[in-house]
């Protein structure tokens, strides 16, 4: 997978963002950014931290000082933000960290990921396997899915935040904070005069990975379509740029394909639900043809869609006395 040069792009107000591509795990690219308005210099994001991550990102930052003439260096930058706790967009800290002492700012919601990793590594692995288990999937899948979940993020390890973001702050008085949450619970948008820096809650070609809130509280489908609606009523963004793939021309022509998409999603498991199905089933009915980490993937995003589904009134437990009489039993969904 390639990782493509540097690009620059500019605002209204001339401040400049210089998006940098980093490859983050071997079948993904991830996208860090350079704001640069006058002497301020603010990293947002920093890559996995993963095989060649910081090694793509600190040969951008060389980039942009030979291909630009940008006299800008580590010892520059006075502000890390990371716009949420995914391993792909935060793994790099450690890295990073070496390079510069400027104090990172992430949102409340995912504060804890960065300074009490070890802690919450625990309690979401848990969270996970007993979605897992209510999901139906078997116990040999259950060992394999598990192994896969955690294989990165015990390589991290907790680090100190120095500001909190909440929703609508105007960090240091040039970027807009907006809480989007949804596919992660603390992620946000950063909004820099006309340009919306979306991070993963609006890309141009996919539609970010949901998991259900039964895994982790303030994710779920419920919360990302209320944050797109959120982000749809911004007034004035004439470009967005995500943190995977390039940028988005018309950002709201964009959220309403991604909404129309999840509707397409919800229709289809609700007709898969004629007959009772567990999570896995209908997984496997959707999205037949993934492997490996993907398996994971697809569980969670059906479990996403069915939690919403439930949440409704839409479905109800066709196997109600097995599931009350056994906790490891998979709940059978079926369409009111």
């Amino acid at each position: 997978m390639s990782v493509e040069p540097v690009v620059r792009y500019e605002t209204e107000r001339g401040a400049w963002i210089y998006r940098i591509s980093a490859q983050v795990f071997p079948m993904l690219v991830a996208n860090v950014y350079l704001v640069v308005d006058g002497e301020y210099v603010a990293l947002v994001d920093t890559g996995s931290g993963l095989g060649q991550s910081s090694e793509h990102i600190r040969r951008g930052m060389e980039q942009i000082r030979d291909d630009w003439g940008a006299r800008i260096g580590w010892a520059d930058i006075r502000r890390v933000v990371i716009t949420h706790a995914h391993v792909d967009h935060y793994g790099g800290l450690g890295a990073v960290r070496a390079l510069t002492s400027a104090p990172l700012a992430v949102h409340e919601l995912d504060r804890r990921v960065l300074t009490n990793h070890e802690e919450r590594l625990v309690l979401a692995s848990r969270a996970v396997s007993a979605f897992l288990w209510r999901a139906g999937v078997s116990e040999s899948n259950h060992a394999s899915l598990m192994g896969m979940y955690g294989w990165s993020k015990g390589l991290l390890r907790s680090t100190e935040v120095e500001t909190v973001l909440r929703d609508g702050d105007l960090l240091d008085d040039r970027m807009l904070v907006l809480h989007a949450p949804g596919h992660c619970p603390g992620q946000v948008c950063l909004q820099i005069d006309d340009v919306l820096l979306s991070a993963d809650h609006v890309l141009p070609h996919t539609s970010p990975h949901m998991a259900p809130e039964s895994i982790t509280p303030s994710t779920g489908l419920g919360h990302y379509l209320e944050a797109l609606r959120k982000i749809a009523a911004v007034p004035g963004i004439h470009l967005a740029l995500g943190g995977h793939e390039g940028p988005i021309g018309d950002l709201y022509e964009r959220i309403a394909q991604i909404e129309a998409s999840h509707q397409r999603k919800l229709e289809r498991l609700l007709a898969a639900c004629a007959e009772p199905r567990t999570i896995n089933e209908l997984s496997k009915q959707i999205y037949p043809h993934v492997d490996g980490y993907n398996i994971l993937l697809a569980i969670e995003e059906v479990g996403a869609h069915v939690e919403y589904l439930d949440q409704r009134g839409l479905l109800a437990i066709a196997n109600l006395d097995e599931v009350a009489g056994d906790e490891f039993a998979a709940p059978r969904y079926h369409r009111l």
